[in-house]
């Protein structure tokens, strides 16, 4: 970083929103409105300065903001602390104090007039003292909920409490303990910004048409025809819910747009494209998901739905347009959000992109990590989330050494690959592709997985097996949390064709957040790629320990990594 980018990013740091008027008037308490209402403050006043025609369409959705002040007479109110010294261990416990908990008569007052000035849907969304600074970003980690804000005044106080309460608990939700416990951070204090849900309501749903993430910098490149520095944007129909889990969405490089990391084969494509969306139901106020081939009643609310949508037909093996009207689908046919109209439909939107990357990212110092909502019709943009995008890529160039022999390498990649190197680990733990694929019970895998980390706390270990690691779905991967999967140093994820276990090159995700701040190599590796390498032979016959299930299996010897990110290449070797 240059001493110009170290100044600029200091007065980032420095920066205070509650010195601010505007933003004082809308805060209830004192101390801090959080690493998340920063960002997202920052920006704002930097994009009102800005007298540029591309920022026309685009909107800072309004918010109130509740500071830590509040949140600690809550816990002191409601005798949390006192639990907190008691029985610190007691997770369920503490949360379950919290839900129960009441709120004082100032807090309540303050939520009255908010819900009588935002008389339409809200985004809660947790907004810790800790969360999103420069070096941690909890990314995942708190709670961010969605109400309808309907009814009459008691219904509505109700549920914007409830909601606060719910962020509040998840201050100690296993992931997020375990969390601060590995990096060493103080105690937490938990700030809340109250915000409008940007979209529009479509039959009993409300959502954006579009959602996700974005990176000014693209630090895990899918093809070394794209341009790091260039940006990636990951967009999805609906909530952006869907673009920060491990599901489908469309990932597009602003080096190419017409680049995409499954290639161009017709059945990947379909396979890895979007068809679940999530959207606010306001009838039963739930964040519910829905299959676009199941909710064809939606389609009309979307004028130019084929501009994001194809038909994959399974039969001709083709993706092709919609009709104009759709009221069935025949056999072996399904909805697919490709996008692959979307950059030809609206050229503006990634002008738009490139423009945010490079002013926040000239403003603060530091690479930057966006979320935003889009509606295409209207047309209005709406930055929802900015945070500082750390990543040691920078300070880890690595070099292949030569005269490695090939009966050494277990596994080599060439896909999303960072600069790293870790060199004489002692631990590998491997979960059989097999043994999982058979599994009637996946997660009793996955629970296997985090006493086996537990175990090895401190190791740096290896970790690696099939499909996508911390996926919601187990027939894609091994379903683990954060805390279970914590302690490794390097994780692999095995493609096997054969099984469908097949990783998800989803750069943007909140998996790659953790990965990236938590200085985790990973590499992915598909048995169906020529240039990558799986020693299926040492896994079977090298000397292992068992564990307490059959498909997960301990190695112990000397391991080097090495992941040169700059060439693509990336080998594990067993010395």
């Amino acid at each position: 970083m240059t001493k110009n980018g170290n100044e600029k990013l200091r007065r980032y740091i420095a920066f205070d929103p509650l010195h601010v008027e505007e933003f004082k008037r809308k805060t209830l308490g004192s101390g801090s409105i959080g690493g998340k209402a920063k960002g997202f403050l920052f920006s704002k006043i930097l994009l009102e300065k800005k007298e540029d025609e591309i920022l026309t369409n685009v909107v800072i959705p309004p918010s109130y903001f509740v500071a830590t002040s509040v949140y600690e007479d809550f816990m002191e109110k409601n005798r949390i602390y006192r639990i907190l010294e008691e029985t610190p261990d007691d997770l369920e416990g503490i949360q379950a104090a919290i839900m129960g908990g009441d709120f004082p008569d100032y807090v309540n007052d303050f939520l009255k007039n908010v819900i009588s000035v935002m008389d339409y849907p809200l985004a809660i969304r947790s907004s810790s003292m800790l969360e999103d600074s420069v070096k941690y970003s909890f990314a995942g980690k708190y709670f961010t909920t969605f109400i309808p804000n309907n009814g009459d005044e008691k219904q509505r106080l109700h549920q914007i409490t409830y909601a606060i309460k719910q962020v509040y608990a998840s201050t100690f939700g296993i992931n997020a303990v375990v969390y601060r416990k590995k990096h060493g951070l103080a105690e937490e204090k938990m700030a809340v910004i109250i915000q409008q849900l940007f979209g529009k309501q479509r039959g009993d749903g409300f959502y954006p048409e579009i959602a996700g993430v974005g990176f000014s910098q693209n630090y895990r490149r899918f093809t070394e025809r794209i341009r790091k520095e260039d940006g990636v944007v990951r967009m999805v129909f609906g909530l952006g819910t869907r673009s920060t889990n491990r599901g489908y969405a469309r990932t597009f490089s602003l080096t190419n747009l017409e680049l995409r990391p499954e290639g161009n084969n017709v059945q990947e494509i379909a396979k890895y494209s979007q068809e679940t969306f999530d959207m606010l139901n306001l009838k039963t106020g739930n964040l519910e998901s829905y299959n676009i081939n199941e909710r064809l009643d939606l389609i009309p609310y979307h004028r130019n739905f084929n501009k994001l949508c194809s038909l994959f037909s399974a039969h001709e093996n083709v993706i092709k347009d919609i009709p104009p009207v759709i009221t069935s689908l025949g056999p072996g046919e399904k909805l697919i959000f490709t996008f692959d109209r979307f950059p030809s439909y609206k050229p503006r939107f990634f002008k738009l992109m490139k423009f945010l990357f490079s002013v926040l990212e000239d403003a603060m110092g530091i690479a930057v990590d966006v979320e935003w909502a889009y509606e295409p019709e209207d047309p209005k943009f709406a930055l929802i989330q900015v945070r500082p995008l750390s990543s040691k890529e920078e300070y880890r160039k690595v070099r292949i050494p030569e005269g490695i022999k090939k009966e050494e390498i277990i596994l080599a990649g060439d896909r999303m690959l960072t600069n790293g190197m870790v060199q004489g680990v002692r631990f590998l733990v491997y979960v059989d592709h097999d043994e999982f694929h058979a599994s009637p019970d996946k997660y009793a895998i996955a629970r296997e997985v985090g006493r086996v980390n537990e175990a090895l706390a401190g190791e740096r270990y290896i970790l690696v097996g099939p499909g996508r690691w911390g996926s919601s779905n187990p027939m894609q991967g091994v379903p683990v949390n954060y805390n279970e999967i914590c302690n490794c140093g390097v994780l692999v994820e095995v493609g096997i064709q054969r099984k469908n276990f097949t990783p998800e090159l989803s750069y943007g995700t909140h998996f790659f957040a953790d990965l990236e701040l938590d200085g985790i190599l990973y590499m992915p590796v598909f048995d169906n790629i020529k240039t990558n390498i799986i020693n299926f032979d040492w896994f079977s016959n090298a000397p292992r320990k068992a564990t307490g299930h059959r498909a997960v299996w301990i190695y112990e010897g000397e391991f080097d990594v090495y992941l040169d990110g700059d060439n693509m290449k990336g080998v594990i070797v067993k010395k």
